[in-house]
């Protein structure tokens, strides 16, 4: 029987295109500092954890040289994003990694102080037919796994609002399709993000100010 697999979407850590709403507490040198620190703290922790194929999902530049890194120093697959929105990236994602018997999670990489026991009970989920769901608490989810890609899951979705968990529950009702839920975490967007996610994951504190 086929591992389920996870799906870990990342964007390149270019200075003035990530983070910036961490901005002005940080300059957007140190916002891509951070986002590339995420990036790595994901990866690790998801190799860790993960006892399936890990691949990482790499936007708009797949050649980054983190991502390279990352390829070489855990293993790991990577792929390109799909066009369109984000939930025209995760449905594709979806698509490419499902595997008959076995489901795939996406995970993003807002949350490196998601601990290794999180992502295990997610895949000992995935792996017994379930579907996981972690929400943040912005009203987001920081990780799905399905056992079937459902396109209406992620069409037409407000992505970045406080209507994305509630609209996704919403249609799963209408779909028949329970989620096992993961606790819920904070994303990392704002400096306040960042230190209260710093209190409970001590290597976020060296970017403390």
């Amino acid at each position: 029987m086929s591992q389920p697999r996870l799906l870990i979407f990342a964007k390149q850590p270019v200075s003035g295109q990530v983070k910036t709403r961490l901005q002005p507490d940080y300059s957007p040198e140190q916002s891509a500092e951070i986002a590339s620190f995420m990036i790595r703290a994901t990866v690790e922790m998801a190799v860790s954890a993960w006892p399936g194929d890990v691949v990482l999902y790499a936007w708009p530049d797949i050649k980054h040289p983190l991502f390279n890194q990352l390829a070489r120093d855990f293993r790991i697959t990577l792929a390109p994003q799909a066009e369109g929105d984000l939930g025209a990236k995760m449905l594709s994602a979806l698509r490419e990694g499902i595997a008959p018997g076995a489901g795939t999670a996406i995970m993003g990489c807002d949350v490196p102080q998601c601990g290794w026991d999180v992502i295990d009970q997610a895949n000992d989920w995935l792996a017994r037919g379930k579907n996981v769901l972690g929400p943040t608490e912005d009203g987001g989810y920081y990780f799905i796994g399905l056992q079937q890609a459902c396109p209406e899951l992620f069409d037409k979705i407000p992505w970045s609002s406080n209507q994305v968990l509630p609209m996704t529950l919403a249609r799963s009702e209408k779909l028949g399709l329970d989620f096992n839920m993961l606790p819920k975490l904070r994303d990392i967007d704002t400096a306040n993000d960042l230190w209260l996610a710093a209190q409970k994951y001590e290597p976020l504190k060296q970017f403390l100010v």
